[in-house]
């Protein structure tokens, strides 16, 4: 609002460069510490990485053999047999 009025513009500045860096420390703490906390957990991250690779690679092979065989419409029609009704509704509604 001061600065809008063109009044106190050192009082807008000051209370401006205050206001930025109080939203700036935090956020540069929280840097530092993900940063050093990256650099512990850097070994067990690349292990799950490497494993979660092959998972989602058998999960893609999967799916792409149940859509080639046309078996995935089979499995579509299970699960919507046995889901509940308030589920079906909130995921073919328009």
């Amino acid at each position: 609002m001061l600065a809008a009025q063109g009044e106190n513009l050192g009082q807008v500045a000051l209370t401006m460069s205050v206001f930025g860096i109080g939203a700036a420390l935090p956020l540069l703490m929280l840097g530092f510490a993900s940063h050093a906390a990256m650099l512990r957990w850097r070994g067990r991250m690349m292990s799950a990485g490497r494993g979660s690779k092959i998972v989602m690679g058998a999960v893609l092979i999967a799916t792409g053999l149940l859509i080639a065989t046309g078996f995935d419409k089979s499995v579509e029609a299970y699960l919507v047999e046995h889901s509940p009704a308030w589920l079906t509704n909130l995921t073919t509604r328009i």
